[in-house]
C-alpha cells in the first residue's frame, strides 16, 4: 500500500507528533509499505524533498503569516494532491493544525489532542496564551470539525482524547483507541543503582506543561539532598523559566539541557533518579512511555495515558501544586526500593502493552490491510 502521513509538525521530528509519525511509518515501510511523509518547510522556503530514517520526506511551503498561514498551506497541499499525491492509495492525516484538504483517496485521520482541550488547559498569563485559546476556537476547532466530518476512520491517542472529541465535536461514530508507543529495545531498562541525584523534565518548554510549577516545587525539596532539576527541551517560555529560577534562588541546580535526540533523552532517562511530568494537559506523552521502558522512576499528574493506566499504575500521581510535586518527588527518593519495583512494574506494562508493532498492527486493520497480506 502506498501511504502519504501529513502533519504540520517540522521533520526530521523535534516534538512527539513527529516522532510518532516517524516509529510508525517506519515500520510500516519495513513491512512493505510505500510511504511518503508530507511535513511543514522551513519558513518561507519552496518546495523540498529529504531522507529521514530510510523515510521520503516532502517538505511544503511554511509562511508564518498568522492568520493566514494556514490558507497558504492549504493552497500548497491542495495543488499537491490535484497532481496525484504521489500516487498514494491513503492520506493518514495526524492533527492538530492543518487545514482542510478536499481528496478523493480515503482519509485516516489521528487526533493527537483536539486544540479547544489543548489550550482551554493554559494556565499562563499573557496577550500571547489569550491569543493562542482564541485561534482555537475560531479556526483549529473548525479546521479539526472538518477532517471529523471527511474522515474514513478516526484515531485517538488516549480514551481521554476519544471523550473530547464526543464532548467538544459533532462525530459519526467512535474513534478508535491506538495509544503511543514506545521502542523498548532502543530505550533500555537500566537499574536503579548509580543513577544521578537528577530530577528530568523533558518535552517542550511550552505552555500548559506546568514548569512554573516544577520549579517551585523543586525550590521546596531540601538542598541537602544534593538535587539538580534537568529540563530537556526547547519552546517558547524558555528565558521566562530561567528568570523564574533565578527568582526562587535555584538557577545554579537547574540545567536548561535543549533539544537532545532520541540517543540523548535515552541517556538522560537511564540516568536520572526520577522523571517528573507536572503538566496541566497531556494526551500522551511519549516521554512517559520511554521513561518507564527505561526504568527511571516517574511522578506525573493525572492526565493523558497516566491517568488510563488503571489502578495500581506503576507511577506515582499528583496533584499540581507545587506542594503536591514537591511531596511525591520526595517520596519517591526516601523510598528507593519502593521505586525501584514501580519502575520494573513500569518496564513489564509497556512492553506487554506499548510496543511500536503493536501499534502499527492495529493502524494496518484500520487502513484494511488483511493478515495474508502482512504476512507477504
Amino acid at each position: 500500500m502506498r501511504l502519504a502521513f501529513l502533519t504540520n509538525n517540522r521533520f526530521p521530528p523535534r516534538e512527539g507528533i513527529g516522532r510518532h509519525i516517524l516509529e510508525v511509518a517506519s515500520r510500516l515501510r519495513a513491512r512493505g509499505h510505500e510511504v511518503t511523509v508530507l511535513a511543514r518547510g522551513n519558513a518561507f522556503a519552496p518546495w523540498a524533498e529529504t531522507v529521514a530514517a530510510g523515510l521520503r520526506v516532502r517538505h511544503f511551503p511554511h509562511y508564518p503569516l498568522r492568520p493566514f498561514h494556514h490558507a497558504l498551506a492549504q493552497h500548497e497541499l491542495a495543488r499537491w494532491l490535484r497532481e496525484g499525491a504521489d500516487g498514494a492509495d491513503l492520506v493518514h492525516v495526524h492533527l492538530p493544525l492543518l487545514p482542510p484538504l478536499l481528496t478523493d483517496r480515503p482519509l485516516v485521520v489521528t487526533v493527537h489532542s483536539p486544540m479547544l482541550q489543548d489550550t482551554a488547559a493554559i494556565t499562563e498569563p499573557g496577550l500571547w496564551p489569550a491569543l493562542i485559546k482564541a485561534n482555537a476556537r475560531l479556526f483549529s476547532r473548525r479546521y479539526e470539525q472538518w477532517y471529523l466530518d471527511h474522515a474514513a476512520s478516526i484515531v485517538a491517542v488516549s480514551q481521554a482524547v476519544a471523550d473530547e472529541l464526543a464532548t467538544g465535536y459533532r462525530l459519526r461514530g467512535r474513534p478508535i483507541v491506538i495509544p503511543n508507543g514506545v521502542d523498548t529495545g532502543f530505550f533500555g531498562f537500566a537499574p536503579s543503582e548509580g543513577r544521578t541525584p537528577t530530577i528530568l523534565y523533558v518535552g517542550r518548554l511550552g505552555y500548559r506543561k506546568g514548569l512554573f510549577r516544577l520549579l517551585e516545587a523543586f525550590a521546596r525539596l531540601p538542598r541537602r539532598l544534593g538535587l539538580e532539576l534537568a529540563l530537556v527541551g526547547e519552546g517558547p517560555l524558555e528565558q521566562a523559566l530561567r528568570r523564574r529560577a533565578a527568582a526562587l534562588g535555584i538557577a545554579p541546580l537547574v540545567r536548561f539541557a535543549g533539544f537532545l535526540d532520541r540517543a540523548g533523552v535515552r541517556r538522560e532517562l537511564q540516568a536520572a533518579a526520577c522523571l517528573v511530568s507536572p503538566a496541566d494537559y497531556e494526551s500522551g506523552p511519549l516521554t512517559l512511555l520511554e521513561a518507564m521502558a527505561c526504568g527511571t522512576p516517574v511522578v506525573t499528574t493525572p492526565t493523558g495515558l497516566a491517568a488510563e493506566m488503571g489502578q495500581g499504575a506503576p507511577a506515582v500521581l499528583s496533584a499540581a501544586e507545587p506542594e503536591a510535586l514537591a511531596e511525591a518527588i520526595a517520596g519517591t527518593l526516601a523510598e528507593p526500593e519502593a521505586a525501584a519495583a514501580r519502575a520494573r512494574a513500569a518496564r513489564a506494562l509497556v512492553v506487554a502493552r506499548y510496543g511500536w508493532e503493536q501499534v502499527v498492527d492495529r493502524l494496518e486493520a484500520v487502513y484494511g490491510v488483511r493478515r495474508a497480506e502482512r504476512a507477504a
